[in-house]
């Protein structure tokens, strides 16, 4: 965030403001002291009435206080209109004029009262009324200061009354009492113009004072949004450094956990390139066994004893399969290979290998009506194996763990995508409260020699999947995992058997591969299947082949490429080669690399649809099929 100023003012407009300023302050203070003079003026005048009523005739003391209410009426209206409307700016100039014309008009009747009031005897009431008046100018004294066009408007007419009317006796002691009238009203005004420059002076500092404030106030707020800056700017540099563990962000400021941390990343980056290689290669061999073992399967009559033995070796390639995939999901986690599968299966398999060698029974309740997902079966099963061996090992001298499966709503709120909800609960030892919180933080965790990886990967995997893993547990009274996952309304099609018939076609094809027993292996399922292959070992050898046929004006109708090639060019240069070539080149991806991004997004590298290793045969002619009839159903239209 970059903190913004607005540009300086001219000295003349700051200067000009800031009067501005101080004079509506002064105003304001009239204003707030206007009741307190209305109440003096209106208590002072009954008293003087009645102090001269008997001196002096009635019908001037009359009509001299109803001049006196009048004025008051009118100054304590005019304080309440400004009240309610709060002006400001210009305005404020206005209603400063009004108030000096009422003092003005009070300051007025006060001065003819000094005249049309002054008693010829006795000497008594003159004094009183001069006491009174002289009163009233230092009371108004303290409440007009803030302005001094108005204790002059007041002052001014009330103090030279009765010094005129003293003086106008002749005598010598009323001029000597004018004389002295004068000077208090004199020493009145100066008295009351330093308590006005002492106001003045007094606002002008407070004024002073909140620009000191403000100033120092806008050098803190850009001192924080410095300090934001460079708190964002290490947490994205650290971030980069740490991609896998991006739930450590709140520690990155210590340095010594940071090092460990960083130290950790590069352990388990290089655990995911051996993983990934072994996995590759033992991907390659289990394609090789499984497809060899199916082609002696096609070859073999079905009545043979031989043919248990081949399916029981088929069933060992699936299970080295997914523990492979397995493998790659703990070190690498990459994006979900997604299809259309029965959870219920998926949670059947997972509980059955959880089974074997516990002391602990589980209990499987699913739902009749349970939903299928389009999830990666590999990556889930990963994750339900974590959590069931967590729950095998909190109860080690044995138990129930219950695993049930139901259809739900995300949240419970009417209208939510519906949600497959998978619940895993043990009646072990518990979590501790202050541990929970973080059992989903990569690298934490409570068993000794445990790598703190298990939990956090399987939160990685079900946030990749767009569900959602939550966790309860009391200590001494056992965990409860609950799983959501993206409910889907199709239903997966139950798997094919063993010996289910692969699908042939005459079309010709084009493999590469850079594992000779597997191009061998390719070439024998697919002419097995009634296809016309040609075979090439990386991907400019299949390039120069398809050119060639091209030319020759035979051909490929399909082209099946290996993403990894060691030492050549890979599927994906290939791949967008050949489109250049021949924009209508339809193209299968295959990969022992099964976490690959293309392999989750084939479309997005120019693929028409991919196969992950091991295959099948008849996985292998299901694919050409429907990459094959997609095309003719494609030209057939147009």
């Amino acid at each position: 965030m970059t903190p913004t100023s607005s540009p300086p003012r001219p000295a003349s407009a700051h200067l000009g403001s800031r009067r501005q300023e101080i004079f509506a302050t002064q105003v304001r203070l009239l204003y707030s002291n206007a009741n307190v003079g209305v109440a003096v003026t209106l208590i002072a005048t009954a008293i003087l009435g009645a102090l001269q009523w008997g001196v002096v005739r009635h019908r001037l003391i009359l009509g001299w206080c109803l001049y006196m209410f009048l004025v008051a009426a009118a100054r304590f209206t005019l304080a309440q209109r400004y009240r309610r409307a709060a002006p400001s700016g210009v305005e404020t100039r206005r209603w400063g004029t009004w108030f000096a014309l009422g003092a003005g008009l009070a300051g007025t009747g006060w001065g003819a009262a000094g005249i049309l009031l002054y008693p010829e005897a006795p000497l008594g009431s003159q004094v009183i009324l001069v006491f009174v008046l002289g009163g009233m100018m230092l009371g108004a004294a303290s409440l007009l200061a803030p302005r001094p066009e108005t204790f002059l408007a007041f002052i001014v007419p009330t103090g030279l009354g009765p010094a005129v009317r003293l003086a106008l006796q002749g005598d010598q002691a009323h001029l000597a009492m004018g004389l002295l009238a004068a000077i208090f009203t004199l020493a009145t005004l100066i008295t009351t113009r330093r308590i006005h420059l002492t106001i003045a002076s007094s606002l002008s500092l407070q004024f002073e004072n909140q620009d000191l404030v403000s100033d120092l106030q806008a050098a803190k707020n850009h001192v924080e949004a410095l300090n934001e800056r460079l708190e964002i700017r290490v947490r994205e540099r650290t971030a980069e450094l740490h991609r896998s563990t991006e739930q450590l962000r709140a520690e990155i400021t210590e340095r010594e956990r940071i090092e460990e941390e960083l130290l950790r990343a590069r352990k388990l980056e290089s655990l995911g390139v051996l993983a990934g290689g072994i996995a590759h290669d033992f991907n390659n061999f289990l394609t090789v066994v499984l497809g060899n073992v199916e082609i002696a399967k096609m070859r073999l009559d079905p009545e043979e004893p031989v043919q248990a033995i081949l399916d029981q070796t088929v069933s060992a390639c699936e299970r080295g399969a997914f523990l492979s995939s397995q493998l790659l999901t703990f070190a690498k986690g990459g994006a979900p290979v997604r299809r259309l599968v029965s959870v219920a299966k998926l949670v059947k398999d997972a509980v059955e290998l959880a089974r074997a060698g516990a002391q602990t029974s589980m209990e499987v309740r699913i739902a009749e009506d349970l939903h299928s997902a389009e999830v990666d079966p590999g990556q889930i099963g990963q994750v339900l194996h974590n959590i069931l061996l967590n729950a095998r090992q909190a109860m080690p001298q044995g138990g129930i763990i219950e695993v049930h499966a139901e259809n739900a709503v995300a949240g419970d709120v009417p209208g939510a995508d519906d949600r497959v909800r998978i619940s895993i609960r043990d009646y072990g030892c518990g979590i501790a409260a202050d541990v929970l919180p973080r059992i989903f933080d990569p690298y934490f965790t409570t068993k000794p020699g445990a790598s703190g990886l298990g939990l956090a990967t399987a939160y990685a995997i079900i946030a990749k999947h767009g569900g959602g893993i939550s966790v309860a547990s009391r200590p001494g009274h056992g965990t409860v995992f609950a799983i959501d996952l993206p409910a889907s309304h199709e239903t997966a099609a139950p798997e094919a058997p063993m010996v289910a018939a692969p699908h042939t076609g005459t079309e010709r094809l084009l493999v590469m591969d850079d594992e000779e027993a597997i191009r061998k292996l390719l070439e024998r399922v697919l002419v097995s299947l009634g296809y016309e292959v040609r075979a090439a070992g990386d991907g400019a050898e299949a390039i120069a082949l398809y050119e060639s046929a091209r030319a020759s004006g035979s051909g490929f109708d399909a082209v099946l490429l290996d993403l990894t090639v060691r030492g050549g060019m890979g599927g994906i240069e290939a791949a967008a080669k050949l489109k250049e070539m021949d924009p209508s080149v339809k193209l299968i991806v295959s990969s022992g690399y099964s976490d690959a991004p293309v392999m989750a997004d084939f479309r997005k590298f120019n693929f028409d649809d991919a196969i992950p290793k091991p295959w099948t045969a008849a996985e292998v002619g299901k694919v050409f099929r429907r990459v094959l009839v997609a095309d003719s159903d494609r030209k057939t239209r147009n």
